[in-house]
């Protein structure tokens, strides 16, 4: 189903953007926002009303109200998160292959919000090796995940966001993010928020594994800091049939 906002508040935008992000859909985003961009050069864009648009292959493209070329974009793949920053959302995305580049959404006023399940642009572009081929794989060879791990759940749905992997290992609870690109920033801040949400509700430490090909420097810190725990998963391994599953499967 479609989700259409004329108004939303802080926190429910945040968990619906979150969702949304997690489940490839197609946003649309109209609000009044500040932009900070890092990469081809520096870039900072004070606030003004702009449309953004998030794609499911992890795209992002802003525009003005006014002319046709965006004023601001992040090429696919990047990796995209979006938390409450002094109460206000930030959206922070990273693209994971060079050249890195990173920009910084501050959202002042929410004007309007649409989240598409299903488009479709007549063509079948094959999709394979993604976050879903992982989580299939890894929900019947547990192992790979922790040699205790075991599997509860897969996309259990919370208010921060869909956790990919849900189980235990020995007597702890374990979340687990994956991604089938190099690992960034939001990746990790994605599975600290998961851990502090969980470990919040169950009362108790929770475990967080973040499985991917490859991370960055920098986020790899933050793994380390936060008593995260970082997996590397070669994403080529996966057997994928012939005819898997395409774009309009994912959107």
């Amino acid at each position: 189903s479609d989700f259409f906002f004329f108004y939303m508040d802080f926190p429910s935008f945040t968990s619906t953007f979150s969702n949304d992000l997690s489940l490839r859909k197609t946003i649309v985003l109209v609000a009044n926002c500040s932009i900070e961009y890092w990469g081809r050069s520096r870039s900072v864009i004070g606030l003004g009303d702009r449309i953004l648009f998030f794609k499911p292959d992890s795209t992002i493209i802003i525009h003005s109200p006014s002319g046709f070329k965006p004023i601001n974009w992040m090429s696919s793949p990047s990796d995209t998160s979006c938390t409450l920053d002094e109460g206000k959302p930030l959206i922070f995305s990273q693209r994971t292959v060079k050249p890195f580049e990173e920009i910084r959404i501050k959202i002042a006023k929410i004007i309007r919000y649409n989240g598409f399940d299903y488009l479709y642009d007549g063509s079948k572009q094959l999709l394979t090796h993604t976050e879903l081929d992982m989580r299939n794989h890894l929900e019947s060879n547990p192992k790979e995940v922790h040699s205790d791990f075991r599997f509860k759940s897969k996309e259990k749905k919370t208010p921060v966001g869909l956790i990919d992997i849900w189980g235990k290992i020995g007597e702890k609870y374990c979340v687990v993010e994956l991604k089938a690109v190099k690992a960034g920033l939001p990746a990790v801040l994605q599975l600290k928020r998961y851990r502090d949400w969980m470990s919040e509700q169950l009362n108790q430490n929770v475990l967080g594994i973040l499985m991917a090909p490859s991370i960055a420097k920098n986020p790899l810190e933050l793994i380390k800091k936060e008593g995260l725990i970082f997996t590397r998963f070669n994403v080529k391994k996966l057997k994928i049939e012939p005819v898997n599953h395409t774009l309009d499967d994912w959107i």
